[in-house]
Protein backbone atom coordinates (compact mmCIF):
# COMPACT_ATOMS: atom_id res chain seq x y z
CA UNK A 1 0.00 0.00 0.00
CA UNK A 2 1.43 3.65 -0.81
CA UNK A 3 2.10 5.89 1.89
CA UNK A 4 -0.21 9.00 1.94
CA UNK A 5 0.97 11.81 3.59
CA UNK A 6 -1.96 15.00 4.17
CA UNK A 7 -0.86 18.38 5.00
CA UNK A 8 -3.94 19.97 6.78
CA UNK A 9 -4.76 22.82 9.16
CA UNK A 10 -7.37 23.32 11.76
CA UNK A 11 -10.82 24.57 10.96
CA UNK A 12 -10.25 23.56 7.27
CA UNK A 13 -13.42 22.06 5.66
CA UNK A 14 -11.31 21.01 2.84
CA UNK A 15 -9.41 19.23 5.23
CA UNK A 16 -12.00 17.33 7.20
CA UNK A 17 -13.78 16.53 3.72
CA UNK A 18 -10.55 14.95 2.41
CA UNK A 19 -9.71 13.14 5.41
CA UNK A 20 -13.65 11.77 5.97
CA UNK A 21 -12.77 10.40 2.24
CA UNK A 22 -9.56 9.09 3.05
CA UNK A 23 -10.80 6.85 6.29
CA UNK A 24 -13.64 5.39 4.69
CA UNK A 25 -11.69 4.15 1.71
CA UNK A 26 -9.89 2.58 4.79
CA UNK A 27 -6.92 3.88 4.23
CA UNK A 28 -4.07 4.93 6.25
CA UNK A 29 -2.37 8.26 5.85
CA UNK A 30 0.07 10.54 8.04
CA UNK A 31 -1.51 13.87 8.66
CA UNK A 32 0.90 16.37 9.40
CA UNK A 33 -0.78 19.68 10.97
CA UNK A 34 0.69 23.21 9.74
CA UNK A 35 -1.24 25.22 12.07
CA UNK A 36 0.84 27.72 12.90
CA UNK A 37 4.12 26.00 11.87
CA UNK A 38 5.66 28.18 8.53
CA UNK A 39 8.97 25.31 8.59
CA UNK A 40 6.31 22.48 7.93
CA UNK A 41 4.38 24.69 5.53
CA UNK A 42 7.51 26.06 3.91
CA UNK A 43 8.41 22.11 3.91
CA UNK A 44 4.92 21.56 2.07
CA UNK A 45 5.45 24.53 -0.48
CA UNK A 46 8.40 23.08 -1.40
CA UNK A 47 6.97 19.24 -1.48
CA UNK A 48 3.97 20.47 -3.95
CA UNK A 49 5.94 22.77 -6.23
CA UNK A 50 4.61 25.98 -5.05
CA UNK A 51 1.01 24.57 -3.71
CA UNK A 52 0.24 26.86 -0.67
CA UNK A 53 -3.36 25.99 0.04
CA UNK A 54 -4.94 23.24 2.50
CA UNK A 55 -5.17 20.42 1.88
CA UNK A 56 -1.74 19.01 0.15
CA UNK A 57 -2.10 15.43 -0.27
CA UNK A 58 0.63 12.89 -1.25
CA UNK A 59 0.39 9.42 -2.67
CA UNK A 60 3.92 7.55 -2.83
CA UNK A 61 5.82 10.40 -4.92
CA UNK A 62 2.80 11.50 -6.36
CA UNK A 63 1.81 14.85 -5.37
CA UNK A 64 -2.43 14.53 -5.90
CA UNK A 65 -3.13 18.18 -5.24
CA UNK A 66 -6.21 19.40 -2.67
CA UNK A 67 -9.54 17.89 -1.55
CA UNK A 68 -10.82 18.76 -4.89
CA UNK A 69 -8.12 16.60 -7.30
CA UNK A 70 -8.17 14.17 -4.51
CA UNK A 71 -12.25 13.57 -5.31
CA UNK A 72 -11.61 13.83 -8.52
CA UNK A 73 -9.32 10.70 -8.38
CA UNK A 74 -11.71 9.03 -6.62
CA UNK A 75 -14.94 10.00 -9.26
CA UNK A 76 -12.75 8.27 -12.06
CA UNK A 77 -11.63 5.02 -10.07
CA UNK A 78 -8.21 5.91 -10.24
CA UNK A 79 -7.87 6.63 -6.61
CA UNK A 80 -8.19 3.08 -5.09
CA UNK A 81 -5.60 2.04 -7.69
CA UNK A 82 -3.02 4.56 -6.41
CA UNK A 83 -3.27 3.70 -2.96
CA UNK A 84 -2.90 0.19 -3.61
CA UNK A 85 0.23 0.41 -5.32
Amino acid sequence: MAEIVVYTRKWCGFCTAAKHLLKKKGVAFEEIDATGDQTKRQEMIQKSGGASTFPQIFIGDIHVGGCDELYALDSSGKLDRMVAA
